[in-house]
């Protein structure tokens, strides 16, 4: 770690993608929370979640083709000061007398930007890492970033919760604005070398689409993990995006405080994955990894599932419920690191470095195809 975080590249790319994951952590937090207060209504708020993961699945094939034509640097910058300003103008538009209907319509639009500068970064910065660090530290890398996923869940979450009640939501929009921009004034000062200016028409970028497809294809087993991975999105997602808020705020009427917890609860666990499963991430088999973790998760939802039902029913205190609920969600969380570090270490490794972005993108396609139906399904499912 002491080595990587030496390297200046990776430390900015780092520490950019650091402070604008925990102000964006902080901002999703607070509007999935807002929208229960303001319509009741988990279909409401499955419906706006699965806007702005509609719009990332359409975009992120075509963004992983500009990832790999232009500059990675320029992308990720240029799309975290979007977002920033986008953000920002949002914010001081809440902060008027506005209509229930009027704010969902500030609201749904934050988010169409949102995704739309999302699509576009993630391909970029997830290519631009391995350009930053030789190939026997991808492991190491990974492990590093894995910990951003950790750190914006424990600080943003928390500070989402009490934020939410001591400020209001329309400081949120201000907050998560200025992480975007500090994110990208870090990231300006990332130096690769410079890549060769391409032209970009729709009939080049569909055909770089169909080389990075049928690249993934020609790749034994990534087309079938990929695959996995969006049948497990699609029952993960509605017990983090819809069930939590929703038990929390309408059937158990807790406070975001409450909720935030057992939230960063799951975050510490993937924070100590991260750190523990990185040090020995080398000596770890896929495979065997891959199965340990999920049967260890699927034991840890199965003990979620009890848990709810004992809380609905009144057969255990409040106080007890958060407790055993905040220990399951730690589990899991170590254990999707288990999963997941050695995997992506894998990805990073078996993909060629100019198939990497259309790579990424395809990969990020597959494994999110199931988010959008996923939260609205669980919406509706939550309200029947």
């Amino acid at each position: 770690m002491k080595k990587i975080f030496s390297n200046r590249n990776f430390f900015l790319l780092f520490q950019g993608s650091l402070v604008s994951a925990i102000g964006n952590t902080l901002y999703n937090f607070a509007i999935g929370w807002y929208i229960l207060e303001l319509t009741k209504s988990s279909i409401q708020a499955g419906t706006y979640m699965a806007t702005g993961a509609i719009i990332m699945l359409v975009l992120t094939p075509f963004s992983g083709v500009i990832a790999d034509r232009f500059d990675k640097v320029k992308i990720v910058y240029i799309t975290d000061f979007i977002r920033g300003f986008a953000i920002l103008i949002a914010g001081y538009v809440i902060f008027q007398d506005l209509s229930i209907n009027q704010t969902l319509i500030v609201l749904y639009t934050a988010t169409v930007v949102l995704a739309i500068n999302g699509a576009l970064f993630n391909p970029a910065s997830g290519s631009l890492m391995p350009e930053l660090v030789d190939e026997s530290e991808y492991q190491t890398a990974g492990s590093a970033m894995s910990m951003i996923n950790s750190f914006q869940g424990i600080i943003g979450i928390v500070l989402g919760g009490f934020l939410y009640g001591l400020l209001g939501v329309g400081w949120i929009f201000i907050i998560n604005a200025g992480s975007f921009i500090i994110s990208g004034i870090s990231e300006m000062f990332i130096k690769i070398p410079k890549k060769e200016k391409t032209k970009l028409d729709l009939t080049s970028g569909l055909k770089d689409m169909k080389e990075g497809l049928k690249y993934l294809v020609g790749k034994k087993g990534l087309m079938q993990m990929m695959v996995g991975f969006a049948i497990l999105n699609f029952a993960f997602i509605p017990i983090m995006a819809n069930g939590f808020p929703y038990l929390f705020n309408v059937i158990l009427e807790a406070d975001a405080f409450d909720y935030s917890l057992v939230s960063v609860s799951w975050s510490i666990g993937t924070l100590i994955g991260a750190i523990v499963i990185g040090s020995i991430a080398t000596r770890l088999k896929i495979f065997k990894s891959t199965l340990i973790g999920l049967i260890a998760m699927m034991i840890g939802f199965l003990g979620i599932t009890y848990l709810i039902n004992q809380i609905i029913t009144g057969n255990i205190s409040y106080t007890t419920f958060i407790w055993s609920i905040g220990v399951l969600m730690a589990s899991i969380g170590i254990m999707n690191m288990y999963l997941n570090i050695p995997m992506n270490a894998g990805f990073m490794r078996a993909i060629d470095p100019e198939y990497r972005g259309r790579a990424i993108s395809v990969i990020g396609t597959m494994s999110q195809a199931a988010v959008p139906l996923a939260m609205f399904l669980g919406g509706i499912l939550i309200e029947v």
